[in-house]
């Protein structure tokens, strides 16, 4: 008998969710909370981070999503519920020409538009945000999940629904928990930042703690629960991977196109690294990180639209053992 993939709708009205599931995947995405992937469980383990102020492990609001944080402030007041989801970098709060979020009313946290279809054992599910008028963009994120393997596609596009030219690179922002647990120390895992030659890391900030990385080959390794920091990497060969204690691999990986120019110093990939501090972190308008979590943070190049036109990024998503 053929497999298929079953999607459901699911959730309750104040969050309502769509439920992608194979026999070794399953995908959930919110869509009224900036089309968000909220839960990836594969090889029967949750793989991204959520709130769990927010939300509880069956994936229900633990408070009323009315009494969430507003988002209407700086980044004290984000929701930051988890999951995985599509911004526009450069980030910044200097200009029109920067993305000043989150917190973000419209792409990180507004309602979207969703729509799936099953086609010849494969799923499709496409989410498309509304028209938001500081970036000037309308974000579409879709996602293609076979009927059977550990792995999908995700295609993002940019369209400018501006009256003028928009210049954005498109950024893949995955959060990963990284808690240790019973038997899985946190020594034993590792962020994994491909390269096909010699690396470059930036060094984008750091505000806690000591992040040292290493090399394997070209390749950087960072640990994780050692410090609050963000690192970019412009010769990356397009791909990030958290490497859990027990040796399974999340990875995000792109297709970096010849001859482009990146943001943040031509960072191709960038990734966050947070531990929990005691008290807020004032340069980063008071966010409290409060979880053990990294960011795999993959992006495009810096694409000028002019009005109508629009730019894609393709992102393959995996999860391998051993």
């Amino acid at each position: 008998m053929t497999s298929r993939p079953v999607v459901v709708e699911a959730g309750t009205p104040e969050l309502p969710l769509l439920r992608v599931t194979t026999p070794d995947l399953e995908l959930v995405f919110a869509p009224t909370r900036g089309g968000r992937l909220l839960s990836l469980v594969a090889h029967g383990r949750e793989r991204l981070w959520r709130d769990p102020d927010l939300i509880d492990a069956d994936l229900a609001p633990v408070v009323p999503v009315a009494g969430w944080p507003a988002g209407d402030g700086d980044m004290s007041t984000w929701a930051n519920v988890g999951g995985s989801k599509t911004w526009p970098a450069p980030q910044g709060w200097s200009g029109p020409d920067e993305w000043a979020g989150p917190p973000d009313p419209v792409l990180d946290s507004g309602p979207w538009a969703v729509g799936w279809q099953l086609d010849d054992g494969t799923a499709t599910v496409v989410l498309t945000s509304a028209d938001d008028a500081r970036s000037g963009l309308r974000v579409e994120r879709r996602f293609t999940v076979p009927a059977v393997g550990a792995g999908f596609r995700q295609t993002a596009t940019f369209t400018n629904v501006s009256d003028v030219p928009r210049t954005w690179s498109i950024w893949e922002v995955c959060q990963v928990d990284t808690r240790g647990g019973a038997g899985r120390p946190l020594e034993d895992a590792a962020v994994v930042v491909a390269h096909a030659a010699p690396p470059v890391e930036l060094d984008l900030g750091g505000w806690e703690g000591d992040v040292t990385s290493s090399r394997h080959g070209d390749d950087v390794l960072l640990p994780v629960g050692t410090g609050v920091a963000k690192r970019g990497y412009p010769e990356a060969s397009g791909s990030a991977a958290y490497r859990d204690p027990d040796g399974t691999t999340l990875t995000l990986a792109t297709e970096p196109a010849a001859g482009g120019t990146w943001p943040d110093g031509g960072s191709k990939v960038e990734i966050w690294l947070q531990r929990p501090t005691a008290s807020p972190i004032g340069e980063l308008g008071d966010l409290h990180p409060s979880a053990h979590l990294v960011e795999l943070e993959v992006l495009g190049p810096l694409v000028t639209l002019a009005p109508g036109e629009a730019t894609s990024l393709d992102v393959a998503w995996s999860v391998q053992q051993g």
